[in-house]
């Protein structure tokens, strides 16, 4: 009886799990079935669109077939017609044949005249159109010229502007440091550079022109000298180098030379010194005042001006200036317009003579050394042979204080000229101008140190034939 009972239990159990397995495969029977349908589905739509594309594809053809026809039949209506047109016009022709060769000689007068009429027309359309052209080129050159006006006219009120201040720092006996911002400092700067990049290492020069020596920042004597000998472009001058250091107002001295050479090219020159440098001027002064008044970056802005001055300049031919002397390299004026620029001042070499040699008295040979320790001395002899070998009349040259303000050398082939007076304030010396006349007769204005009596400052000044 227990085996009996245990084995309905198993049935029992096992029952559901029959009714499972038959609902699985039942349901796998109905999804096997729904695609078969889906296919069968598929299949019947393919068909339709096959005969469908089939029916379209006949009409389209059976609609060439008539076009094709049609086609056919509209050329033997088109050939009839041509060929009852062509005998009608033989029959025209024949008829007007006499006609034409009567009026051929009229119809060719007359185009003959049409194609003149057309010539002309067409000429004098070129010629509105290159009026047209020409109106509107010339429009655009007037507005061209105006905005170029207008931009030199600015630039020109700017450059005046500043002048007036600079000039205004002279009070009495008594020159005042300017308060000069960086923004000018670096606008007359480049525009000076944009004019002075263009000029030869050799200036040519014609005359009349007076010629300054140094003037090391000592910028009331520098005022002076253009009180005296008027300013620009009344006067003509050119200046040896040497404008900045040693002096309290180096600066000054600097900006209102290239405030003159923007506003007039033509009637002022500026040669390149010894202490155009920047080396020597962190020695000497003009450093440490740039860095005061304006800054570091205006300072290296100016010192890559000083690196394109002009070195030396030819006066009609006859006078060669420079800052310095003679250089043992220096055998022909020639070599003096392939100096390369930019550069800086070397060591040695011709470049370096030319803004640091010195004349001597005490030399028996040709060049011997300086005391300066750079660069050489040079000789009579020196002087003499060069000037005959390139057809030169004088040397004029700076670098040195000179008690009178000039000083000759070599029987007056050579000449000295210092322009501050009073140099340093420990140098009793006279300043010195040299002025060369249209026939180049040369004169020099002495300018003596200044002195005050009674609260007031005399002006002396000397001419030496």
């Amino acid at each position: 009886m227990e085996n009996d009972e245990n084995s309905n239990n198993i049935v029992k159990e096992n029952e559901p799990k029959k009714k499972e397995k038959k609902g699985k495969k039942f349901k796998k029977k109905q999804k096997r079935e729904e695609e078969e349908r889906k296919r069968q589905e598929e299949l019947l739509k393919e068909k339709e669109k096959n005969e469908i594309k089939d029916n379209e594809e006949n009409k389209d053809n059976d609609k060439e077939e008539n076009e094709i026809e049609e086609r056919q039949n509209e050329n033997e209506e088109t050939k009839e017609k041509c060929e009852d047109i062509d005998t009608s016009s033989k029959k025209l022709n024949e008829d007007n044949d006499d006609n034409d060769d009567a009026n051929n000689n009229e119809i060719n007068t007359n185009s003959t005249k049409e194609d003149n009429k057309e010539d002309d027309e067409k000429d004098e359309d070129e010629k509105d159109e290159n009026d047209n052209d020409n109106n509107i080129i010339n429009d655009n050159e007037d507005e061209d010229n105006e905005e170029k006006e207008e931009n030199e006219s600015n630039k020109n009120d700017n450059i005046n502007k500043l002048i007036k201040k600079l000039k205004k720092a002279r009070k009495g006996a008594i020159c005042q440091e300017l308060s000069i911002r960086e923004g000018e400092c670096d606008y007359i700067v480049d525009k000076a550079q944009d004019i002075i990049k263009k000029e030869d290492s050799m200036l040519k020069i014609s005359v009349p022109l007076y010629i300054c020596g140094d003037i090391h920042g000592q910028y009331y004597d520098l005022l002076r000298v253009f009180d005296i000998l008027k300013y620009p472009p009344k006067s003509k001058f050119l200046f040896l180098g040497d404008y900045v250091d040693r002096g309290k107002q180096s600066l000054e001295c600097l900006l209102l030379l290239l405030c003159l050479k923007i506003q007039y090219p033509s009637n002022i020159f500026l040669l390149r010194g010894n202490h155009e440098s920047e080396a020597l001027n962190k020695i000497y002064g003009f450093y440490d005042e740039c860095k005061r008044r304006v800054s570091i970056k205006c300072f290296k802005k100016i010192t890559n001006l000083f690196n394109i001055l002009p070195i030396t300049a030819l006066i009609d031919d006859s006078i060669l200036c420079m800052h310095g002397g003679l250089s043992k390299d220096l055998t022909k004026i020639e070599q003096l317009d392939k100096i390369l620029r930019p550069t800086e001042i070397p060591d040695e070499g011709l470049l370096c003579d030319l803004v640091w040699s010195d004349p001597s008295d005490i030399l028996s040979d040709n060049f011997g050394e300086n005391e300066r320790n750079v660069s050489v001395t040079f000789s009579k002899n020196v002087v003499e042979e060069f000037t005959k070998n390139n057809g030169l009349d004088l040397i004029c040259r700076a670098h040195q204080v000179v008690e009178e303000g000039f000083q000759f050398f070599a029987g007056m082939k050579l000449i000295t000229i210092f322009t501050a007076p009073n140099y340093m304030g420990e140098f009793d010396n006279n300043g010195g101008i040299l002025e060369v006349g249209e026939d180049l007769l040369c004169k020099i204005h002495v300018l003596k140190p200044n002195i005050e009596r009674k609260g007031k400052r005399k002006r002396i000044t000397e001419l030496v034939n």
